[in-house]
């Protein structure tokens, strides 16, 4: 019984190891996962001077993450919400997209740049589907 156990695990070590893909590969990421950062021409803010639309646009994932940028003065939370959901319209229907759905709840987060100015930074993260 033991000859038949110590047989038949070396033939498994033997198969996998036959099998095994190369080490290099298991640690290589996906590739062509790279980000393309849109600024949209149409803002559709109502502070057009003032507030900054931008997109973080993943093709190999169909992902993006949508950002509203404005002093934290004049931030507006439906104006946030209005401005990006209009962006992110144009954006699908630029690409030929069908639907989109959020992958996480939207967020906001208030920083200060290197002038000691504040700023609010409204994000959406969604997922694109053809």
């Amino acid at each position: 019984m033991k000859k038949f156990f110590s047989i038949m695990v070396a033939s498994f070590c033997l198969l996998g190891a036959a099998f095994a893909e190369d080490v290099g590969d298991l640690f290589k990421g996906p590739e062509n996962k790279t980000t393309i950062t849109i600024v949209p021409e149409d803002q559709h803010a109502p502070s057009k001077g003032l507030a900054k639309v931008q997109i973080d646009y993943t093709p190999y994932t169909d992902e993006a993450v949508i950002y509203f940028t404005i002093m934290a003065v004049s931030y507006d939370q439906g104006e946030a919400m209005n401005t990006v959901l209009e962006c992110l319209h144009d954006f699908q229907e630029q690409n030929q997209y069908y639907s989109y759905k959020y992958l996480r709840k939207d967020s906001v987060k208030y920083f200060k740049d290197d002038k000691g100015i504040k700023w609010a930074r409204y994000e959406s993260h969604v997922k694109f589907a053809r």
